[in-house]
């Protein structure tokens, strides 16, 4: 191993301390290399688990082959509480031989052996998150407008945002107030979208309203003008930033209100938008550009055709038949 020690932030990462001192900041170092957060927390939870297999058989991680990650991957589906689905199988497999490229190429191992570990074949196009009807978005918002509580305002201004804009949880979280704008005459909010860029989205009318709504009785807590109000564009009642937990169990919670009888997900809400949007006309290069994908066959993923059965060609092959 030629790797030398490197310094890394000890942060709130909780990785095994009775790993290898070398191991265990690579390890850090590999986690701090994602700019998410929430990459890095899913991550660190997966490799986590890869250690732990790694004890319980006493095979040391740098000298892990093939077979090794063949018997991994059936000692994660044998020993979760539930079994997995073949696309966190897949995710986690990806994650532990991502760790082993990243130690590659910082010369600790010669070559990453675990990259040939045989995973579930998931379909190109296959998701596992199902948007909302068209009623049951309706009904959504309806929930979120009629909550009730000292914070029902923010309830109903998060509804809206990611439901008629598309944004990911952690965007929407993550945004200040500074980050409201207009351009040509349109009221915006500019994200810092995954990877670090930024994007910067035109709000619709309903929810610049629902957002004015909750920012002004905001202001009125405080005390200060409107004008004055800073910090993050969601907060806690005390001021402080929302955490991504509290808006996702928010999200369900109004689903069960509204009688939703799907498991309903902030990321399900994402796919809602791309297939209303699709449904109401929108262009499949638009939506890329909305839901910011590098790739347009990753926006197909998220539109899920609610009307397959009635657009189903069957009828009319059977017609010309006649």
């Amino acid at each position: 191993m030629t790797a030398e020690l490197v310094r890394t932030p000890r942060g709130d990462l909780a990785l095994p301390l009775d790993l290898p001192p070398i191991v265990l900041d690579l390890t850090r170092a590999w986690l701090w290399s994602y700019d998410s957060p929430h990459t890095r927390e899913t991550y660190e939870r997966y490799i986590r688990r890869w250690f732990q297999f790694c004890a319980e058989t006493g095979l040391d991680p740098l000298e892990a082959r093939k077979p090794h990650g063949d018997v991994f991957s059936r000692w994660f589906q044998e020993t979760a509480r539930r079994p997995p689905k073949p696309k966190t199988v897949a995710l986690v497999l990806a994650t532990v031989s991502s760790w082993y490229e990243y130690l590659h190429g910082t010369d600790a191992i010669d070559a990453n052996r675990f990259k040939k570990t045989k995973r579930p074949k998931i379909a190109r196009k296959h998701s596992e998150t199902v948007a909302l009807t068209k009623d049951e978005a309706r009904d959504l918002v309806r929930a979120a407008d009629a909550d009730h509580g000292r914070e029902r305002l923010r309830t109903a201004s998060l509804i809206r945002l990611l439901l008629q804009t598309g944004v990911r949880i952690s965007e929407a979280v993550n945004a200040q107030i500074t980050d409201l704008g207009f351009a040509r005459g349109y009221r915006t909010l500019t994200i810092t979208v995954k990877g670090g860029g930024t994007l910067t989205r035109r709000l619709p009318v309903e929810t610049t309203y629902a957002l004015d709504a909750y920012l002004a009785e905001r202001a009125r807590r405080e005390g200060v003008e409107l004008r004055d109000l800073r910090g993050p564009l969601f907060a806690t009642s005390s001021g402080r930033p929302w955490d991504r937990s509290k808006a996702f169990e928010l999200v369900q919670r109004i689903a069960k209100q509204a009688g939703i009888a799907s498991k309903v997900s902030p990321h399900a809400l994402r796919h809602t938008y791309a297939s209303l949007a699709e449904e109401g006309g929108a262009t499949m290069r638009q939506i890329q550009l909305d839901l910011n994908h590098a790739d347009v066959s990753t926006t197909e993923i998220y539109v899920h055709s609610r009307d397959r059965l009635e657009k189903d060609a069957s009828q009319l092959v059977a017609s010309m038949l006649e």
